[in-house]
């Protein structure tokens, strides 16, 4: 049963795991009071609008609750360097999830506090694939962004990213002259052919790295055992805070292990279909101050 959050009534929908969707629940309600310590947000399409700003009802929010001596922070899948305009605004207290769990980051002292990156054998044999279907591919190394060549759909992804993409001309070649390896591979196909690229991908991957969705075109090869839900561990014990004293707020598949490990998991009103199906609770869409409504109403 899904949840959808009202004024004045206080839902807690809990999913236990469904054996027949790895990852998901079947959700039932029960009435609770859910004690906040700490708030982590995705960006894109949850915390940002449609325009990738952050309303000033909701940017109030997120400073009341800092006030308040809650913590808050991102989960996201974008770099470091990408960030840097909601840090600057918003001055987070808490670590932030990067990478999509590839990497915490805490932001006031500037140091890393886990990073994991990227098997050579499965980096390798994914670019070898995604070459051989000529399928646009971004290559993240440390904070620098890296493709093959440039087009059309790379532009687009550079505007997102907000970050300078280095064209290189072969993927595999530059990553066999480097001694690093890479936090991630995001690869875009914007033809519907994203399920055929997972499955030519998923066989290659010998070293356990998994494939998550983070958009309808987007297709994530992240190292093993590497989501955000894996990454808030570091994150509350770097804070005093447990797990179950988390409120998480997201919208897409990457998002799914987050909202299950947090206390409270809260789904947006665009957010897919099966985050909602397994939300605690489902708010409005990332185009008005739903999160402001929400956090007024029930933490602050």
């Amino acid at each position: 049963m899904r949840t959808c959050w009202e004024p004045g009534i206080e839902l807690r929908a809990r999913c236990p795991r469904d054996p027949g969707h790895p990852g998901l629940g079947r959700c039932s309600v029960e009435r609770v009071t859910v004690a906040v310590g700490l708030l982590l947000f995705d960006l894109d399409a949850t915390l940002l609008g449609p325009d990738r700003t952050v309303s000033p009802a909701n940017a109030e929010a997120l400073s009341a609750a800092m006030v308040a001596g809650i913590g808050v922070g991102f989960a996201t899948g974008r770099v470091r360097r990408s960030v840097e305009p909601w840090i600057e605004q918003l001055r987070p207290n808490a670590p932030l999830i990067l990478l999509n769990g590839g990497m915490v980051w805490e932001p006031r002292a500037g140091r890393v506090l886990d990073e994991h990156r990227l098997p050579p054998a499965d980096a390798r044999a994914a670019l070898e694939v995604i070459g051989d279907l000529g399928v646009h591919a971004n290559l993240y190394l440390g904070e620098q962004v890296v493709i093959a060549v440039s087009s059309a759909t790379s532009r687009r992804s550079e505007v997102k990213d907000g970050v300078p993409h280095s064209e290189v001309g072969d993927l595999l070649g530059h990553l066999n002259e480097r001694s690093d390896e890479p936090f991630k591979i995001l690869c875009i196909d914007e033809s519907g052919g994203i399920e055929r690229l997972a499955d030519r991908l998923r066989p290659v991957l010998k070293e356990g790295s998994v494939l998550v969705r983070s958009e309808p075109t987007y297709l994530e090869v992240l190292p093993p055992g590497v989501s955000k839900g894996a990454a808030l561990p570091v994150v509350s014990r770097h804070l005093g805070v447990p797990p179950s004293d988390v409120v998480a707020f997201g919208d897409g598949l990457n998002d799914l292990e987050l909202l299950q490990a947090s206390g409270l998991g809260v789904a947006m009103g665009n957010a897919h279909p099966r985050v909602r199906d397994c939300a605690d609770v489902v708010i409005g869409a990332n185009d008005s101050d739903a999160i402001a409504t929400f956090l007024a109403a029930r933490v602050l």
